[in-house]
């Protein structure tokens, strides 16, 4: 189930530190996609800041880190899938955080489904093209579940060959950015397809745009 995020203004601390983080959250909400690693750093500071403490807010109450949190919306299973993330994907590079090489093309949905294995697993996986950014959610599910019910990985390997062999030109596409749609095709989308879409194109957008500085530095 996704979770509703939103803003809750009156929220303030007058601890500087937890008042600090709770601003950097806000600035999350302004692209959750686009701000997803930083939405996952933040979420485990404010975690880790918070737990096993009560702070006094302005309104006289007393939060800990999930009653804080649930204040913008995460519940407590949506703190620990996005900490976990930050943990286990993420290349924390002082400010310059980011998703690890090896996880980059994967969407933050497809990100959810690893969660479930063990680290050394799921590296494992991925490093072998067992499990990859091009599967679908389902796929990745599929063989989540079935490492979890104790299949071997050499087992699920022979399958995924299986489904890779598939042309892909051949099936058409759902969805072409080029086409005009009408806002009913959208509102009949589930949100992880919607968020894949929009990752989607955040990615082709981003590739474009360093084209055209490629293009703006050969002509200098």
């Amino acid at each position: 189930m996704e979770e509703n995020f939103y803003l809750d203004n009156e929220l303030e601390f007058e601890d500087k530190t937890l008042q600090g983080l709770i601003s950097n959250l806000k600035e999350c909400f302004e692209d959750k996609q686009k701000y997803f690693v930083k939405l996952c750093k933040t979420i485990y500071n404010i975690w880790s800041y918070c737990k096993n403490n009560y702070w006094k807010a302005k309104n006289n109450e007393y939060y800990n880190s999930y009653k804080l949190l649930a204040k913008f919306g995460f519940s407590k299973t949506a703190v620990c899938r996005l900490k976990n993330c930050y943990e286990r994907f993420c290349n924390d590079r002082d400010i310059n955080i980011q998703l690890k090489d090896i996880f980059k093309d994967f969407s933050p949905s497809k990100l959810y489904e690893l969660l479930p294995l063990k680290e050394e697993l799921i590296y494992e996986c991925v490093n072998k093209n067992i499990i990859s950014a091009k599967m679908s959610k389902k796929e990745i599910r599929q063989i989540v579940k079935d490492l979890v019910n104790g299949v071997p990985v050499d087992k699920i390997s022979n399958a995924v060959v299986e489904i890779e062999e598939i042309n892909e030109e051949e099936i058409p596409m759902v969805y072409d950015p080029k086409q005009n749609y009408e806002f009913e095709y959208f509102k009949s989308k589930s949100k992880n397809q919607l968020l894949n879409m929009i990752w989607d194109l955040q990615k082709e957008y981003q590739e474009s745009r360093n084209k055209k500085v490629e293009v703006i530095y050969d002509e200098r």
